[in-house]
């Protein structure tokens, strides 16, 4: 899907006076000879990374020393970039904007175009001789419908296929809300982002749909990590958004939205709402079938509640994608081993797919304070940070771990199968919009087994691999690396995290 942010920081510089070009290299599958050509011919005043996913810190770094020879400006901003600012600056990158870019980037493009010292402006962090400078965390944006609107224009269309569910046609991604009000231990997103729930008008948002449709796009995945929260007024105000989509057309459109499932287990009357405003996709983070597990990770979900949610949208028409979380370092084998089984039983209940990922604590998260406090990281290989290797200790060996990830996936699915051939639905040709999706996605799938075939041939010998990158730990370079990272991530909190204030800080000689 197209990183959102690229539009909403395309749509704050061509605001400034700027023209803004985006150029996608994940879509560029290894042809990044013409990538560079590319961009060298068109000489931009500022690069701009993209670095919300840790895992895409070492090829942005690759990219970025490749592209020095241009006199441009190189900068970074996401939430990883925001978390490890320090080891971003020393590694080729001249600005790191931190936490909320939009307003940030703004000033910052102005004093450019005036020639004037940006160095004081909020938000950023930068070298200065050999010190790094930090000057904190911007100011959030309380009114989003005061930020431009997202150059939806930049992206090429064509890049962004639903080749799973709907093959001929492009998704686009689309915010209406920021913030996040609950606090799992494992999620950057309150963090980033802040506790605050802000959303935007039900009017900008109808516009910026409206936007998307003239553009071309049939799908659109909402980014909000919550689509809706229990509170009066903003469930009035999501009921009154879904309403407008409805009578505007914009139901002709097809979304994917992030929900809690308690949330929707405890309100009957949303999925038909969510179903005839257009939804069609819905993601659950259920993480696991283990009540203790899900205490310890401050999810509040109960997998009954779960397992209602998921049943009330799939028998609504809406395709049910669940996530879980394996290997947490209070997580034992068998409350791995109930969350596996969880998720199986609630295929019977209408779960379509799963994602079983690996417990990575990225930076900026509880998780991650923790890891360095108890010396728990392996890694700071940042490649590995993709929430599908394991890269600290936990109750089980990493590759062990691995293989149990790895084998949850492939199990889900062959029971998916088996249920399917048993109730005799395999083979029978779709009557509903969500079976033709669902009967898409099969085949994509079947067409992938002998890959996948493969795959489970060689899951011995990538757990072997796995075992041999992490046995040795963390190198003496590493270590300074996390210590930067603990430092760079309390210096820009607003307030000290329970954790930090509970836990001995880290001192350099330690």
């Amino acid at each position: 899907m197209p990183p959102l942010s690229a539009a909403c920081l395309a749509g704050v510089a061509k605001e400034k006076g700027f023209e803004a070009k985006f150029f996608d290299a994940s879509s560029k599958k290894g042809k990044l000879d013409s990538f560079f050509s590319e961009i060298y011919d068109y000489d931009p005043d500022v690069i701009g990374f993209i670095l919300n996913a840790s895992s895409f810190s070492k090829p942005s770094i690759e990219l970025a020393k490749k592209l020095r020879g241009l006199s441009s400006v190189i900068v970074a901003g996401g939430h990883h970039a925001t978390f490890s600012y320090s080891s971003v600056l020393r590694n080729g990158f001249d600005v790191v904007f931190l936490g909320e870019g939009e307003r940030t980037f703004g000033e910052f493009l102005d004093k450019l175009k005036k020639g004037e010292d940006w160095k004081d402006i909020r938000g950023l962090a930068y070298i200065e001789g050999e010190k790094v400078t930090s000057n904190g965390l911007p100011e959030t944006v309380e009114k989003l419908d005061e930020l431009p609107m997202p150059a939806f224009e930049v992206y090429e269309k064509e890049n962004y296929k639903m080749k799973l569910l709907d093959p001929e046609e492009s998704i686009m991604t689309v915010e209406t809300s920021r913030g996040c009000p609950y606090n799992c231990e494992y999620c950057s997103v309150t963090k980033m982002w802040g506790a605050k729930w802000r959303l935007k008008s039900a009017e900008r948002v109808i516009n910026e749909l409206k936007k998307v449709k003239e553009l071309g796009y049939k799908w659109v995945f909402f980014v909000d990590d919550n689509f809706i929260i229990p509170v009066k007024s903003i469930i009035s105000e999501r009921i009154g958004l879904l309403q407008k989509m409805i009578k505007e057309g914009l139901n002709s459109l097809r979304y994917m939205v992030q929900l809690r499932a308690d949330f929707v287990a405890k309100n009957e009357w949303l999925p038909p709402l969510l179903y005839d405003a257009g939804v069609r996709v819905a993601f659950l983070g259920i993480e696991s079938g283990d009540s203790e597990t899900l205490r310890s990770m401050r999810k509040n979900l109960i997998p009954e509640q779960s397992a209602k949610a998921v049943q009330l949208l799939s028998s609504n028409g809406i395709i049910v994608h669940g996530g879980f979380i394996l290997g947490a370092p209070y997580e034992s084998k068998e409350a791995m081993k109930r969350t596996i089984r969880f998720a199986e039983g609630l295929i019977g209940y209408g779960l379509d797919s799963a994602q079983f990922s690996i417990y990575t604590p990225l930076p900026g998260t509880d998780a991650f304070m923790r890891a360095a406090f108890k010396g728990d990281l392996l890694t700071l290989n940042w490649d590995l940070y993709d929430v599908l290797h394991p890269v600290m200790r936990t109750n089980i060996s990493p590759a062990k771990l691995f293989l149990i990830q790895r084998w949850a996936s492939y199990r889900f699915f062959i029971e998916k199968g088996i249920y399917s051939l048993k109730k005799g639905t395999f083979f029978s040709p779709p009557r509903t919009e969500k079976e033709k999706f669902l009967n898409t996605g099969k085949k994509f799938l079947m067409k992938k087994i002998p890959s996948y075939v493969i795959g489970l041939m060689k899951l011995p010998f990538s757990a072997l691999s796995i075992y041999a990158k992490l046995r040795r730990g963390l190198s003496e370079e590493e270590r300074i690396e996390v210590r930067e990272i603990v430092n760079d991530t309390i210096s820009i909190l607003p307030k000290p995290q329970k954790l930090t204030e509970s836990l001995p800080i880290v001192s350099k000689g330690k």
